[in-house]
């Protein structure tokens, strides 16, 4: 996890960072190409040392496209804002900075959709955000991401929905080194995939000490719930449930140290008696079910088994 925690330390030290440069580039004439004229010199504003003053630009380009940008300096910062305009698209930016606290927010339109995102970040505290978002004639989508470069945290969290009625909601945390991810979906199309939050990012068959798992026909489940058969002293019936052939077959205690204990404690997952409603319903090999309580992570519904990396597959809602 060590890796983990020092790429999401350097993306947010990045994300502060790159705000930070803003400002001086801005002070030196940057930032589009402003740079006040002086002695007889061509250009467009130079800010510098010019606290509590204003300047503006505007200018036309190719294909009927314009821009105007404005913008000013404090003792404390500067703020600058630009809009161009072509057509049916147009788009404003606009950036500031003042006593560490720097933002950037845009948004723009066309014939076919929206988008828009602002980000903050404070080089005193560590903290920043980011929050983005469009939507056109299919659909829409938003994320919010942030955290704090100082003390190792981040977050970031999608949803996104289309008019076909089908809806995805994924999120991820660190602290510290520790990642977490889960993800969810639903409608009348496809399934989607809840990443688990522990051994996801492990080789293939990292979790299982390197070696693939393979499904033994003797025993129940193929031995992924435990190394025994239906018939033996080890099988404890937890109630009933229809598998993904449709019959009604009974399903068994998980046993201790299996691949499917593994599962289980990778998303946090409680085993509780199938045929209630509003459980966990996990499809395993050969035709096997067990259900369990749901969580944060992963909620009530009806989920396939991918052996390969302990991974769970959403079908459908419970």
């Amino acid at each position: 996890m060590n890796v983990g925690k020092f790429a999401v330390a350097c993306g947010a030290l990045a994300v502060i960072a790159a705000m930070s440069a803003s400002a001086p580039s801005l002070a030196r004439g940057g930032g589009g190409g402003f740079s006040r004229p002086s002695g007889g010199s061509s250009g467009g504003f130079d800010f510098h040392n010019d606290a509590g003053q204003g300047m503006s630009h505007s200018s036309t380009g190719p294909a009927g496209t314009s821009r105007t940008t404005s913008g000013s300096m404090t003792s404390s910062g500067y703020d600058r804002t630009t809009t161009a305009n072509n057509g049916n698209y147009s788009r404003t930016t606009n950036a500031g900075a003042s006593n560490g606290q720097y933002s950037h927010n845009s948004s723009a339109s066309n014939g076919y959709g929206t988008h828009y995102s602002s980000g903050s970040a404070n080089a005193n505290t560590g903290n920043y955000s980011r929050n983005a978002g469009g939507s056109n004639a299919y659909g829409s989508y938003n994320t919010q991401s942030g955290g704090n470069a100082y003390n190792h945290t981040y977050y970031h969290n999608t949803n996104a929905s289309n008019v076909y009625g089908q809806s995805y909601h994924g999120s991820t945390t660190a602290n510290n080194g520790y990642v977490s991810h889960s993800a969810s979906a639903s409608g009348p199309y496809g399934s989607a995939y809840v990443a688990n939050p522990v051994y996801g990012g492990y080789a293939a068959w990292g979790w299982n000490g390197g070696y693939a798992w393979y499904p033994v026909p003797t025993y129940w489940g193929g031995g992924f719930w435990g190394g025994f058969a239906v018939a033996s002293a080890w099988a404890v019936a937890y109630g009933t449930a229809v598998n993904t052939s449709g019959q009604t077959v009974t399903s068994y205690q998980v046993q201790p140290d299996s691949a499917g204990a593994k599962l289980l404690a990778s998303y946090k997952l409680e085993q509780t008696p199938c045929g209630p409603s509003n459980l966990v319903v996990i499809n395993g090999p050969n035709g096997s079910v067990i259900c369990a309580k749901p969580n944060a992570t992963v909620a009530a519904g009806t989920y396939a088994l991918d052996a390969s990396n302990l991974t769970l597959v959403s079908q459908k809602p419970a």
